[in-house]
């Protein structure tokens, strides 16, 4: 890696290896420095000029041309004993020292972890050692190119940099430089961060009068806290001081790892301040009213010129954290009313604050106000039954300090009494409970109360009523009366007394059949209904079931009734009948027919009368005849004929009756 700096007349150049075996071969083997001129008046140059700076490779120098330089710089010494001592350790370390913070592995790290660093801190060294060079050979309208190498080791890449003598500055001095005073001492410190890649040290000079300045320390400070993961920002130094009251004035600029120093900042002036080594005492206080006290403390007289101030910090218990609830009082006051919200029990601590801001706090003092203010009327209660009956709760807090919690209320009826479910405060804003879905209430009713530390129970809260989920079946509908008549069934039932029903199902199934079959969808006012789609002989079996609002259905148990269907009435079989009189051949000739797809016919009975006599049975006949004559006859008379047929159903069959005058 390759750095330079562009001076007034010349162009300094540093260079290092990244591998300390690499760097221990390069040492041996030496470097190479080739110039490549790129630039001309601004102009770039169609074939670049290469000129090769070091005739033989850059090695170390001997030994014994150490010894002058050696004598005055110690970082020199270090580069020296890095190359040519028989061993290098570091031995002795105290807490805090560079040999701490930097990595020992082994020797060979600490040589090259030692050279480097000491090579940024002399670069009269570092040329010395044949890691530094200087071109003087330079010009102004020029730009070169500076490669560097290692002699016949193709293992380490070269590398370059770009610079003319048009890239020299003014090197800045550093910023934010101030200084904070402390008992006898003072903590120095500017900006790192802005100025790490341009500054390699610094240097802090000290001043009694403020004219003749000197270094507060044999050598340059590095910044040895600066990591890639949490790179320094600002740097610190901390210089004592013999007497806290006299001015004192400081200074700073920075060394580049070229041995330039930089701009020097504007001095800065301090003096040390007296610490703070006596505390106040909080010694009594009076309530006023349940947000006001008056607090008392007691500090010495003689002190006071010592300090800026008090600061009165509260807390709601006595381990804190503490909060400052005052600005700075000033030194002569020992008086304080506080008016604030205050917490059930307050814990006060007051705080000497010294000119350094140095703060020494008192042991705390309790202060309990009396409260019998109960909180506010908690609000925003909502909640939500689920499937399986548990139930959500959520409301918007309180904001009282004092706020212990809150008490769960709970009522299954409207008019019942609301429990306390919980027994207890209940911290949060959010309650689960549970309700029972085989319980006949459809509604849950529940309230809030806030509570305070002063146990201050609040107004309830306004009553949320929840709809339970409805699992409950209605009451069944029971059958009252039926009446089975001409061939019909005519059924009476008493309504479910549920007040959630909402229609019922009138179901019909044959007598041994499984499936019911619904024949009839009825409204709640409706109580009977008449079934004449039934056959004779038949027993039926109904049922009637209530439907509430959620789609429950009663139970079938007491709301069924089995019934026969036993129809008397005569079935007329007969479609025709006519009785044709005939005086020529002195007879009446009878002709019948019957109705198609009624039950079968067995046989055919006819009764005969005069008109106004009794009937007697006059012929038998089978089914299968359909015309008869009748030849007993008087003349001028009124014949009835009576046509009953016999089914094979054992139904009663419909008498047809036939007058006809001879």
């Amino acid at each position: 890696m390759v750095n330079t700096r562009a001076q007034k007349d010349k162009i300094l150049i540093r260079w290092a290896i990244n591998s300390p075996i690499e760097w221990q071969k390069a040492n041996k083997k030496g470097f190479i420095i080739t110039r490549t001129t790129v630039l001309r008046d601004g102009i770039i140059l169609p074939k670049p000029e290469k000129t090769l700076l070091t005739l033989k490779p850059l090695v170390p120098e001997p030994l014994d041309s150490w010894l002058d330089l050696v004598q005055k710089d110690s970082n020199a010494a270090i580069i020296a004993q890095s190359i040519y001592g028989e061993s290098f350790e570091v031995t002795a370390a105290k807490e805090g020292e560079l040999s701490k913070i930097v990595n020992m592995a082994d020797e060979l790290d600490q040589r090259y972890t030692f050279a480097l660093y000491a090579a940024d801190m002399s670069f009269e060294g570092a040329v010395k050692a044949g890691w530094g060079f200087v071109d003087t050979n330079v010009k102004k309208n020029e730009v070169y190119a500076y490669q560097v190498s290692v002699f016949e080791n193709p293992k380490v890449k070269e590398s370059s940099y770009v610079i003319g003598l048009k890239d020299y500055s003014v090197l800045p001095a550093p910023t934010d430089f101030i200084a904070v005073p402390d008992d006898k001492k003072v903590i120095l410190s500017w900006d790192y961060e802005t100025f790490k890649r341009i500054y390699t040290s610094f240097m802090v000079e000290k001043s009694s009068d403020g004219i003749s300045y000197a270094p507060i320390s044999n050598t340059a400070l590095v910044n040895l806290n600066d990591k890639e993961d949490h790179p320094s920002k600002t740097m610190y130094y901390v210089d004592t001081l013999s007497v806290n009251d006299k001015i004192y004035h400081y200074r700073l600029y920075g060394i580049t790892s070229f041995g330039e120093k930089g701009e020097v900042t504007k001095p800065i002036t301090v003096k040390g301040v007296d610490a703070v080594v006596t505390s106040a005492r909080l010694i009594d206080y009076t309530i006023v009213n349940s947000n006001e006290v008056n607090l008392e403390w007691d500090y010495p007289k003689e002190s006071e010129s010592f300090i800026q101030g008090y600061e009165i910090n509260l807390a709601d218990n006595d381990k804190g954290p503490y909060k400052v609830v005052s600005k700075i009082i000033p030194p002569s006051q020992r008086k304080l009313n506080y008016k604030e919200d205050l917490f059930p029990s307050n814990y006060f601590t007051i705080s000497v604050v010294g000119k350094n801001n140095q703060r020494l706090t008192s042991q705390s003092m309790l202060v309990q106000p009396v409260d019998s203010i109960p909180p506010a009327k908690p609000i925003g209660l909502e909640g939500i039954i689920d499937s399986l009956g548990t139930v959500k709760l959520k409301w918007k807090p309180n904001q009282e300090k004092d706020l212990r919690g809150y008490r769960i209320l709970k009522a299954n009826n409207a008019d019942e009494e609301f429990v306390d479910i919980y027994h207890k405060s209940y911290v949060g804003t959010t309650y689960k409970d549970s309700v029972s879905l085989k319980m006949t209430n459809g509604k849950v009713y529940y309230r809030i109360a806030a509570e305070d530390m002063r146990f201050n129970i609040s107004e309830p809260s306004d009553v949320l009523v929840l709809d339970k989920p409805d699992k409950i079946p209605p009451a069944a509908p029971i059958f009252k009366d039926y009446v089975n008549k001409d061939g019909k069934v005519h059924l009476e039932w008493i309504r479910s007394y549920s007040e959630d029903v909402v229609g019922y199902s009138l179901r019909r199934r044959e007598k041994g059949q499984e499936k019911w079959l619904e024949i009839k969808q009825i409204n709640d006012t409706i109580q009977e209904f008449t079934d004449d789609r039934v056959e004779n002989k038949k027993t039926y079996q109904y049922a009637i079931l209530a439907k509430d609002r959620s789609n429950n259905w009663s139970s079938l148990d007491h709301s069924t009734i089995t019934i026969q269907v036993l129809d008397f009435t005569p079935v007329k079989v007969i479609s025709f009948l006519q009785g044709i009189p005939d005086r020529e051949n002195k007879k009446i000739t009878l002709t019948w027919d019957y109705n198609k797809n009624k039950d079968k016919i067995n046989s055919l009975s006819i009764y005969k009368n005069v008109k106004g006599a009794p009937p007697t049975l006059w012929k038998e006949l089978n089914s299968d005849v359909f015309t008869i004559e009748d030849k007993n006859l008087k003349i001028n008379m009124e014949y009835e004929y009576h046509v009953v047929p016999s089914l094979q159903s054992s139904n009663p069959a419909k008498e047809e009756v036939l007058t006809v005058v001879y």
